[in-house]
């Protein structure tokens, strides 16, 4: 499982991808946390998504590789902590 923390419109957000949560305030798949992100993925579910190298893949909001990827071009993510590993700070 991952925690995602970024940004979305200069609002902080925060969610866990992986595995949903009952006690979160939204889920949408395998998505939890922050109501606005998870709104946002349930509307684009299945839309296409630019990956920053070329090609282009498609939201699935099952599947967490997808929605990190719809994340990271959809939002400003700033940091990404899998729970086996140190967090990661994407930030530029």
């Amino acid at each position: 499982m991952m925690t995602v923390h970024g940004y979305v419109n200069g609002v902080a957000y925060g969610v866990t991808v992986g595995v949903p949560r009952d006690e979160a305030a939204d889920t949408v798949g395998v998505v939890s946390g922050s109501p606005g992100v998870c709104s946002m993925l349930r509307i684009r579910d299945g839309e296409p998504i630019d990956l920053p190298h070329g090609g282009t893949s498609h939201l699935d909001v099952e599947n967490p590789e997808r929605v990190l990827e719809a994340l990271t071009a959809w939002t400003e993510v700033v940091r990404v902590t899998d729970s086996d590993q140190p967090a990661q700070d994407v930030s530029g």
